[in-house]
């Protein structure tokens, strides 16, 4: 075996570690919450010694970051890149479709991740705080760039408040989501339906 093959198995080990171990950390999560979660028992969880969450994390917040940082990553190259679509509409609804075919057939980091962002707005000392707000800070730009380019580009009117209907759509998303996970007799179809009316009817006031 060559050096250079001996370092690519190395690094193809300890990427599917760190895979084990994230999504044995984002199902704990979601058993027992955050606060019950450990490196030991992420180790164990994924298979392994108690120790080596610690060795490859460093710390339980540096994993639960890499849990969000995943779980965002994996969404937002879900979106069509901007501009892909025709219109400010067609990428809000595009959006809406996403977010809530995630939430139809939620994953283990999926929900942890929520369960992550409840505990950092119930907890001002949460070490995720910090990363809750930059990661919903740019998710509200992004789509509030795409309805200032709907304004801009002659789409849309000026009576539309980009930041403010980003955060409205956020909320809206966001708030089904919770009951979801709180509440599985939640019924995500006609949620999906009034959200899509609801935006859909937004936007084309504001032609």
């Amino acid at each position: 075996m060559t050096d250079t093959t001996s370092r690519r198995t190395q690094e193809e080990r300890r990427g599917e570690a760190e895979q084990r171990l994230i999504l044995a950390a984002a199902e704990l999560v979601g058993e027992i919450g955050p606060a019950g979660v450990t490196l030991a028992n992420v180790g164990e969880r994924a298979g392994y010694s108690r120790g080596l969450a610690t060795h490859h994390f460093g710390s339980k917040g540096a994993l639960m970051q890499r849990l969000v940082d995943s779980v965002t990553t994996q969404f937002r190259e879900a979106v069509p890149p901007a501009g892909e679509s025709h219109s400010a509409l067609d990428e809000g609804l595009r959006l809406v479709e996403v977010y809530m075919s995630v939430l139809a057939d939620p994953q283990p980091a999926n929900r942890a991740r929520l369960a992550l962002w409840a505990d950092a707005v119930a907890s001002a000392s949460s070490d995720l705080r910090p990363a809750m707000i930059a990661a919903d800070r740019e998710f509200r730009a992004a789509i509030a760039d795409s309805l200032q380019r709907g304004i801009d580009n002659g789409e849309l009117t000026s009576s539309v408040h980009p930041e403010g209907l980003a955060t409205v759509i956020v909320g809206m998303l966001r708030g089904v989501a919770l009951q979801t996970l709180l509440d599985g007799d939640v019924d995500l179809a006609a949620c999906h339906k009034e959200i899509h009316a609801l935006l859909a009817a937004r936007l084309e006031d504001a032609r």
